[in-house]
């Protein structure tokens, strides 16, 4: 999360409930009263269960709602200002793509819940018509493979600066062949690596490389062998000689 937005934040409208054992938001009066007021809501390490009950807060920028039990998210539509949304260390295994018409979203913590790596490529999908996404956490999650989710978010979330906190570069700096398929394939001995994941055209590219570097190798050592030849043949010419000049002296 980059500085600017975090200043961003402080600024807000607060309310913050955090390690109250906390089940629902429904019998707290002064959050029901000012629902209008409300731009940042820190309610996280809590008992919280589901999601849809913040729907009554339509002015929300900041959501904070890690180390919970949530389940599911739904109704997430209705928060169409929200632009931080944490949901790290929770129960969450899928998210659909109708709960994300999150315009404004700019960062999205995931980190740590059920999320299965099969169920990544739906996420990124869901994601896709947020345009102001700029940092995406998903790392903990069940089997998930930070490389393969970076070439999917490349290919389908245009301002994405950062996955699991690392830099990434967005699609606009990319020059893919558009000849050669982009599917993304786990291939071993790859830079010394047992299985690396990559794009088809990576692939290609590295057994070029490795082809030409083969036939490099291979024309140096014809090359060697050529040279040692030619000094054994020296060596023999160079034989035949005396032994025709010590015949000579024999016979004289």
């Amino acid at each position: 999360m980059s500085e600017e937005i975090k200043k961003g934040i402080n600024l807000l409208e607060s309310y913050e409930i955090t390690n109250e054992d906390l089940k629902t938001i429904v019998n707290i009066d002064e959050l029901n009263n000012k629902k209008e007021k409300y731009q940042k809501m820190n309610l996280s390490h809590n008992l919280l269960t589901e999601i849809k009950e913040f729907f009554i807060f339509p002015n929300l920028v900041y959501l904070d709602l890690s180390f919970n039990r949530i389940q599911k998210l739904e109704y997430l539509s209705p928060l169409t200002e929200l632009e931080i949304l944490i949901l790290s260390n929770n129960y969450i295994r899928e998210i659909f793509r109708e709960l994300f018409p999150l315009k404004k979203l700019q960062h999205l913590d995931l980190r740590k819940n059920k999320i299965d790596m099969k169920n990544i490529p739906t996420i990124i999908s869901a994601l896709k018509e947020n345009k102001e996404l700029i940092s995406l956490l998903l790392e903990d999650n069940i089997d998930y493979d930070h490389q393969k989710t970076k070439y999917l978010c490349l290919d389908k979330l245009q301002k994405l600066n950062f996955l699991d906190s690392k830099k990434i570069i967005n699609n606009a700096n990319i020059n893919i062949n558009k000849d050669i398929k982009k599917s993304y394939i786990t291939v071993k001995g790859i830079k010394g690596d047992n299985t690396k994941i990559c794009t088809m055209n990576e692939y290609i590219k590295f057994k070029i490389n490795d082809i030409n570097s083969n036939k490099k190798e291979y024309e140096e050592n014809i090359n060697d062998n050529k040279e040692k030849i030619n000094q054994n043949l020296k060596k023999l010419n160079e034989g035949s000689k005396s032994s025709y000049y010590f015949m000579k002296y024999l016979q004289s």
